[in-house]
């Protein structure tokens, strides 16, 4: 069954990347119940996948277990192939689209403007579980995972505003969080975190792929360890990016 929890929190780390974490009420059947997670970016690392069952009842902790998960991301290779015929494709429709009326001509300028920024960041991953229920129930399932993607992140900016008379100075800090992926987050709790992931070779926006499979699971302790004394900066709710 295809499912899409919604995204409650977000930590953005300022150099790219972050932490998602999503949540979902899902109603089970006597037996394997197989979700996959719809909406999950390929620039998350599988290595950091973690789901958590919070059980509406107590007693269900003894009828429902987490049997399995599955994470995988698409091939590099194939990924680029297919992004390159599809710019091809929309550089083609924008020399014809002067034949479309205007309305039609700005919705494909639109899409053809999309596709030419398409990265392997904004392909999608898959992310599959199996939940084994022993009688029919509902459970609460909690899903965390860090994505690599450097072209989402925050940055700190100053103004200053002088009185008239020189003589005293107002000082006002904003943070301005850039978000330049095909994935939205709405209304959701944001967290920022300073931390840069490790420079790796050109593998587009995403940097764990490129890392050693041995290097994962020391960036995924190197990640949580940071969070742990995470410099809380600011936290909002209801922002949608």
């Amino acid at each position: 069954m295809l499912i899409d929890p919604k995204v409650t929190k977000l930590i953005i780390f300022n150099y790219g990347g972050g932490i998602v974490e999503r949540e979902m009420r899902l109603s089970l059947q006597r037996g394997p119940n197989n979700f996959q997670i719809q909406n999950v970016p390929a620039s998350f690392d599988p290595n950091s996948a973690d789901i958590k069952l919070e059980f509406v009842n107590p007693g269900d902790k003894e009828l429902f277990t987490l049997q399995q998960t599955i994470v995988s991301l698409p091939d590099i290779e194939t990924a680029r192939q297919i992004i390159d015929r599809e710019k091809a494709a929309a550089n083609n429709i924008i020399s014809y689209s002067i034949d479309f009326t205007r309305e039609v001509r700005e919705d494909v300028n639109r899409l053809c403007e999309a596709s030419k920024y398409r990265t392997y960041a904004d392909m999608k991953g898959i992310f599959d579980f199996i939940i084994n229920a022993k009688n029919q129930g509902e459970v609460i399932v909690k899903i965390q995972y860090f994505i690599t993607d450097l072209r989402i992140r925050w940055e700190t900016t100053l103004n200053v505003n002088v009185s008239n008379d020189d003589k005293k100075a107002e000082l006002e800090a904003y943070i301005v969080v850039d978000n330049q992926t095909s994935f939205s987050y709405d209304n959701v709790e944001l967290g920022f975190a300073i931390f840069e992931l490790p420079s790796l070779p050109a593998t587009g926006a995403i940097a764990p792929p490129g890392a050693p499979a041995a290097a994962q699971p020391a960036l995924r302790q190197e990640m949580l360890s940071e969070l742990n004394r995470m410099k809380k900066t600011q936290r909002m709710r209801n922002l949608a990016l």
